[in-house]
């Protein structure tokens, strides 16, 4: 890429980051020691290793048997880096044993080569799609191999990245490898600028059953289920909810105690940096809101909803409920994965808005395995459904199955990609 380019670029990002910093810290976006690791100053020194990059708490789970098949295979230590706060914290509570979790660095000329010159990884691994010009041309230069692996560009994406074709012809083409989900990003790639010969069909690294602790989903059920099936209630969950949400599946909610309903309520919100606000949200619903992590509040015979105020949790969660509704979904945000649930053959509903998980929207709904409301009005429609017939909610987990019998994992060619760098 030209050197003036990349110059204007530097400048660029460094003064929108200083822009956005007094928002990201007045939001807690961003921690002291997460600032230092994004601006190179980690504490690690390898002669050797292999540099995954994850986004947030999706992309960290998925990559699970991925690095245990590295392990395997390779002495190199593994750095997973992560963008966001709550997937740093779950890749430190997943992977310690397995690999050192960093901040992923400012895409800084000078920051890039300080990070580099620490790792020095004989591999840079992007999972699902991570374009970064001065990290892609430093890699480049010092002949480090640049794989992406359960390659996406979403519909939001695709339009982005079109404006700046030149562009991301240029960082595409200093990749290695590219392992795309379908046919559909296979088009997308090779539309922007990657070559075909570089591009290989490997299917979606997601369609995998969650791999949950035994001992502690034994120790979450003795210390909840009585408390949250009190009176034979049925268990919803509301997971990776966002701001609005939670009012929308209070609101649905009430009317469900106030017609009789024998349902415990769990709103497991995306960003736990928000409990304190989704407190005084259930309080204005005549709820009194009980954490999870403490039980602080907890009356018993109180109407109360459960907050869910740990991170990494969620999946356990999902296996003690019954119904679940996938946030992020009521909202023009995009969706959040619907995998998770299903995968435990859990009833599920979501909302119209999945742009972001469009292709696994639709293999699920073309299997009947979950339900997608259009509205509020009809997610209430949907949940009375779910809670009250036990016939329906059995045919979903019957139809939960057929998802992942069709979608095999295909850790095995994502790994091909791999190997054919690391040889």
């Amino acid at each position: 890429m030209n050197h003036i380019l990349l110059l204007v670029y530097d400048i660029a990002f460094a003064l929108g980051f200083a822009f956005y910093l007094p928002r990201y810290v007045w939001r807690k976006k961003i921690s002291v020691s997460a600032l230092k690791e994004k601006v190179g100053i980690i504490p690690l020194r390898y002669q050797s290793s292999i540099w995954i990059q994850v986004v947030s708490v999706g992309e960290v789970n998925l990559i699970e048997e991925l690095i245990g098949k590295l392990r395997q295979l390779y002495d190199y230590p593994i750095v997973i880096s992560t963008t966001t706060l709550t997937g740093n914290r779950v890749a430190r509570k997943k992977y310690s044993s397995l690999a050192k979790v960093i901040f992923f660095p400012f895409d800084i000329t000078i920051v890039i080569q300080r990070v580099l010159n620490r790792l020095k990884p004989k591999l840079f691994i992007a999972v699902e799609t991570e374009l970064w010009p001065n990290l892609f041309f430093s890699l480049k230069r010092k002949n480090i191999p640049i794989v992406i692996v359960n390659g996406r560009i979403s519909d939001k994406a695709f339009r982005r990245y079109k404006r700046i074709k030149i562009i991301t012809g240029q960082i595409l083409r200093m990749v290695d490898f590219v392992g795309v989900q379908n046919r559909i990003y296979e088009q997308r790639f090779v539309s922007l600028g990657c070559a075909a010969a570089k591009i290989s069909i490997t299917g979606n690294l997601k369609f995998k059953s969650v791999g949950l602790s035994d001992e502690h989903l034994a120790h979450l059920k003795a210390r909840y289920s009585k408390l949250l099936r009190q009176e034979e209630n049925t268990v919803l969950i509301g997971g990776s909810t966002h701001n609005l949400e939670e009012e929308m599946l209070l609101d649905v909610y009430r009317q469900m105690v106030n017609c009789g309903c024998s349902v415990s309520l769990i709103i497991a919100p995306r960003h736990i940096e928000r409990t304190p606000q989704i407190e005084k949200i259930i309080s204005s619903y005549g709820f009194r809101p009980v954490r999870l992590s403490s039980m602080e509040g907890y009356v018993p015979g109180e109407r109360c909803v459960f907050l869910l105020d740990t991170v990494g949790e969620l999946a356990y969660f999902y296996s003690l409920s019954d119904v679940c509704f996938v946030g992020g979904s009521l909202i023009q945000h995009g969706g959040q994965n619907i995998l998770e649930p299903i995968s435990l053959l859990k009833p599920t509903c979501f909302g119209p808005f999945m742009g972001n998980f469009k292709d696994i929207e639709d293999i699920v709904l073309e299997q009947d395995a979950a339900i997608k409301v259009k509205d509020v009005s009809q997610l209430k429609e949907e949940l009375f459904r779910l809670v009250s017939d036990e016939a329906l909610r059995n045919r979903l987990r019957l139809n939960c199955l057929k998802v992942f019998e069709d979608e095999k994992l295909s850790l095995e060619q994502n790994l091909e990609l791999i190997l054919r760098c690391l040889k």
